[in-house]
This record gives C-alpha cells, structure tokens and sequence, in this order.
C-alpha cells in the first residue's frame, strides 16, 4: 500500500508575513502565575542532573577519521545544508584528495573486521560508478575496496531524485565493510590511503567501525539448509526458488537455515509460523534488486515468524513510495526480528498493521532511501530494541499511528542508537498512546526538517495520549529547516493537526550541543507536557523555542552554554502572550526566562566532544543565508512544505 506525502503550506501576510503576536509568555509558579519574565520558583533546592540514555549495546567501536593521523584535510565542523561536514558524525570528517592522502586508523580494540563510512563526487549527470581506494594494514597492502556513488547523492525536494540538475545536493554517504582472514590486537593501523589506481577525485572519509565479530553459527538440528533445496551460495542463480522450498519443507514451526554465503533473492520471501536463521550477519546475506521478508497483509497478519543473524542488501537507488522494496514487511504478530544488518532498501523495516506484539532487536540498519523502521497503522505491544539505525533517508524509528488503520499502542522504543537522518528525525512518535521511548541515544539527526525526538499530531494520525520518554540522550540534533528558515528543536512537538492533550512525560533527558534550540513548540495547541530532570548542555540558540499555544511543566529543568544567555540576552523565545502557560515546579535553572525577540538569531556553534572550552563559533544558517531574521507568522498558524512520511 502507499501513503501520499501531505503537502503542508507556511502561512504568510502581505510584505512578508502577518507580525507574530507579540507579548510575555506567562510562567505559572506552584503558588501563582506570574509574567515569564520574572518566573516564580517552588523550591531552590539544587536540581538533580540528568543521566540520559546510553543506546544500544554496540559490538563494535566507532572510530572518528578526524581524531586519525591523517595527511588530508579536516572538514567541519559545518551544520550548513549541502556540506559533507553537516552530514558527517560529528559534523567533521577527512577528505583526501591526490595520490598518497590517507587516514589511519588505529583500532583501539581487537577487531576482524572494519565498516567506514565514505563519500565520494557524484558524476555530472548522477551516473553510477565505482572507484577503488588502497587498505594498508599495518603498512602491508590489502585487498582495495571498492567504492561506489550508487547509494548516495540524492537532489532536488520529495522524493528527491538522481538528477544533479534538480539541485539541492543531500545524502552524501554510504558505507562499506569487509570481514578479515585474521583477527588483529589493539593497536593496529588500518590506513586508507589514495593510491595510483584509485580513480576517484576526491574520497571523504567520515567514521570506522571496528568489531571482532565471532565464528558463525552452526545449522540448528532439525533445520531445512536452503542450498539442500539448490540455493547458490555464490549469488549468482536466483535462489528464490530454493528458499521457497525450504519454507515449505520446514513446515510449520519449522527452521530453515541460510548458511555462509550470499544467495540472490531479487523480491519477497513470504513467512508465516516459521524460523529463518542464518550463521550471522557479516556470513550469511540475501541479496538482490530489492530482496525482502514479509508477512501476511493485515488484518490477517503472520503469527510465530522468527528471523535472525543474516544481513539483507538491496540495489535501491532512489526513493518510490509506491514500492514495496523494504527489507521487512508486513504484518507479524507474536513474532521476532534479530540481529540482521539490512542496507540500501527504501526502508528497514515498515510493518503495516493491525498486528501485535513484534520485537525488533539487535538490528543494523544503513542507508537507506527512507525510513529504518516504522510500525504503522494499529501495532500494539510491540519493542523495538537494542538495535543501531545509522544513515537514513527519512526517520530513523517511527510509531505511525494511521487513523485509518488504529493507534500504536503499548510499544516501546528503548536502548537504541539511533544516527545521522538525513531528513525528518530520529526518533517520531505520530499520534498513538501509552507508548515508551526510553534508553535510547540520537545523534547527529534531523539534518533536514526533523530533530532528535519528535512528537506530532500529524499525518492524520489517532490523538496523542500518554507517551513516556525517560532516560535518553540526545546529542549534535536539529538543524535549519530550508522551509522554515528558523532552526529545529532536539527535542520538539508538533500540533499541526489538533491539539495535543498527552500527557508526554519527559524525563532525566540530556540534550548535548544542539545547532539551533533544545526544545521546541510549534503548531496548534500542544497541553500536557512535563518536563522533569532535564539537562541541556549548550545550545545554538535557545533553550526553549514557544511557537505556539500549550503548557508545560518544568522541573529540576537547567540549561548550561545557552547561546543566548550568554549573550546577556533571554534563554528561551516565546511571543505567544497568556496562550503559552509554564508550570515552575521547582529546581529550573539557566532556561528561564523567555521574551518575544526573533526566532532566527545567528547560532552559535556548540563546541565538539574533545573540544571542552574551544571557542564557539557563530554561524550562518546554512545556505538560505538568513540570520537574525524574524519569522512572521500568527501563532498557531506555521507549516511549511515538510514532508516527513515515507510510504510502505
């Protein structure tokens, strides 16, 4: 099935804009209300600091090139559309251009194996190619890797295309991994370096995973190998077939195996009541145009599927939201999805309900045209878990709750990593109820039109009800939206299409060097908000950002390296008179007050892990070139074109 992006349109006056309403956003202390600007705290006792999340329990050790010996350029740190560094880990990466530039890696940890994260320039016309680049370990040739510009380079506006001519180049990255004969100690240097054959002009080297990844399993006993029924461990003959036979030889309850190898599977394989598992991720991997694992349609979904320890590797190449070229789909109830790398599919995973308790975990989801996962449409008592999505087209994890379909209900998002989404956010939550997001850390999201965690009555979705966010982590999220031309909050909520009643109950959340604002509001009324033990630790711009009606309760809430506050000027934005009330519960410190100023003041740049003390820097917003402009709008009244849903 497909969903059509909705089109959203900024409200404007005449000669720019309607003037936003402009007066003191009211604070309403324990005992009494009180103007924002002069807020009245219930107690002063020292407020406790936020923990945050540690994400996912990651295998391997993620390596920064820039903290590498390297001969070529540092790039970044850059939060500007359209630079290689503003969608880097970390905003920074290497660039090595000309023969003998390198980057090496000294693995801090033993590892068989390496992941890096690359870049290298699109053709004139979009046209694939691949390039080798030189692996030199501990200064003895390697095997090259090969490169390629497949999977990268997108342009133009949703859906984006291949074409360069459509402008507004984005999702520069890709990866690629190897898995090696020997095991190496700490210690040892893995060099990328531009050798004669290396054709590329230019190849940016962003991040390095390490891991030292264990044998592979052995066939459970019972269990229908694929190739017993003529599947080609080689990747050459379509092994459909084979694994078609395989299922249906398992019967039901039944286990089929995918043993060492890769096996071409160009489209779906339907399961219902059956075991698909293989030796590993980095050993066994379907592979194909736009392989997949689906379940049965709703509202008759597949019940007791279990797939585990393989990898799925698409050829997707562009983003067709009337596709169904998603790594897992479907409806699943009562089943679980583990320990599978998926990558260069439209979306990781997007479950389609009605269905009910589905666990994700220990999943690898990368780049991506889309989504990592969504569940859609009527998922209940549903996890997804301990699992990393790094480099996606749209969310990176998202509870759709499609009125047309039914909420998403009692699930849970927790102990995530979750990286570098090129658009929209990474974590969403649209509409649905008694839902958890806890545990988890978002990085480097939001590049475009999204932030870390979002909450939003949108995309026609069923009301928001009871969400709890407790224990996450939220570093280097938001960026300037190109159509609102202010920036995007780590942390924001959205009541576009009514009014958000909650509660949403924010707790012990660390918010790390955000570009533009920590929190925001924007949109309709959004009510119901508590925040509670909540740290932000530097910010481009504010603490706060009200853009519309709402309330919201602060407790033990203190902000630190506020942009704005260090410029002798308000911590928080507000222009929204007695329609914005705040409840100081007490303990809040460096976020209060607020005053109706500008949306847009230029950011200030936080400072990067490593760099404590650094001098910040004050940026542009990004290639629009607009800074220290007023957005005018009445409140309530702000979209833009910003389409965040992709389609099944």
């Amino acid at each position: 099935m497909s969903q059509k992006i909705p089109t959203l349109r900024r409200t404007l006056g005449a000669a720019g804009g309607a003037v936003l309403m402009a007066s003191a956003l009211t604070a309403t202390a324990t005992a009494a209300t009180t103007p924002a600007s002069a807020p009245t705290a219930a107690t002063t006792a020292t407020p406790a600091a936020a923990t945050g999340g540690a994400g996912a329990s990651l295998p391997y050790t993620e390596v920064e090139a820039e903290s590498q010996a390297t001969n070529g350029s540092v790039i970044g740190p850059s939060f500007a559309a359209g630079q290689l560094a503003d969608e880097a880990s970390g905003r920074k990466a290497v660039t090595l251009q000309g023969q003998g530039r390198y980057v090496a890696f000294t693995t801090p940890v033993a590892t068989n194996s390496i992941d890096f994260r690359y870049s290298i320039p699109d053709t004139a016309t979009g046209s694939v190619y691949n390039a080798p680049l030189s692996l030199y370990v501990n200064g003895t040739k390697q095997p090259d890797f090969s490169l390629t510009n497949a999977y990268s380079w997108y342009y133009g506006t949703y859906p984006f295309t291949n074409n360069p001519s459509n402008g507004k180049p984005h999702h520069f990255y890709d990866e690629v991994h190897r898995l090696l004969s020997s095991t190496y100690p700490a210690g040892t240097t893995f060099k990328l370096q531009v050798d004669s054959e290396d054709t590329a002009s230019a190849y940016t080297i962003d991040v390095a995973d390490f891991e030292n990844v264990a044998a592979p399993a052995r066939q459970p006993a019972g269990s229908v190998s694929v190739t017993s029924k003529g599947a080609d461990p080689t990747g050459v003959a379509d092994a459909t077939a084979a694994f078609n036979a395989a299922i249906a030889a398992a019967g039901a309850g039944g286990t089929v195996w995918i043993p060492p190898g890769t096996f071409n599977v160009p489209g779906h394989i339907a399961v219902n009541d059956v075991t698909v598992e293989g030796a590993g991720m980095w050993y066994s991997t379907v592979a194909g145009a736009a392989p997949g694992f689906y379940g049965n349609a709703a509202p008759n979904p597949s019940t007791k599927v279990h797939l585990s320890n393989f990898a799925i590797s698409g050829n997707v190449q562009i983003r067709n939201d009337s596709a169904q070229v998603n790594g897992i789909g479907g409806a699943m109830s009562n089943s679980t999805v583990s320990d599978i790398w998926i990558e260069h599919m439209k979306v990781g995973a997007w479950m389609d309900g009605p269905m009910s308790n589905l666990t994700f975990s220990g999943m690898r989801i990368r780049d991506t045209t889309a989504d990592g996962i969504n569940l859609h449409g009527g998922v209940t008592g549903s996890t997804i878990a301990d699992s990393n999505v790094r480099n996606t087209g749209d969310d990176g994890i998202a509870l759709w709750a499609d009125a047309s379909i039914g909420s998403d209900s009692h699930d849970t998002i927790s102990d995530d990593t979750v990286q570098l989404q090129q658009l929209a956010n990474g974590i969403a939550g649209y509409g649905g109820d008694n839902n958890t997001i806890t545990g988890n850390r978002v990085v480097d999201s939001g590049i475009s039109q999204g932030g870390g965690i979002h909450i939003g009555q949108r995309f026609s979705s069923t009301p928001v009800g009871l969400y709890t966010i407790s224990g996450n982590t939220m570093l280097r999220d938001g960026d300037l939206d190109p159509n609102w031309n202010f920036g995007v909050g780590a942390l924001w909520f959205d009541a576009q299409q009514a009014t958000i009643t909650g509660p949403v109950n924010v707790s012990n959340a660390l918010i790390e060097q955000s570009p533009y604002e920590a929190v925001q509001w924007i949109q309709g009324t959004v009510n119901g908000v508590s925040l509670d033990t909540v740290t932000i630790a530097g910010t481009g711009t504010f603490a706060f950002q009200d853009q519309t009606g709402g309330s919201v309760v602060l407790k033990n809430v203190t902000g630190t390296g506020i942009a704005q506050a260090d410029q002798c000027k308000t911590p928080s934005y507000s222009c929204d008179a007695g329609n914005f009330k705040i409840t100081d519960a007490g303990g809040n410190s460096g976020v209060l007050p607020t005053s109706c100023t500008t949306t847009s003041p230029p950011p200030v740049f936080p400072p990067y892990p490593g760099t404590t003390g650094a001098t910040r820097t004050t940026g542009t917003t990004g290639t629009t070139g607009t800074t220290g402009t007023t957005i005018q709008v009445a409140p309530g009244s702000l979209d833009s074109t910003n389409p965040t849903r992709s389609a099944s």
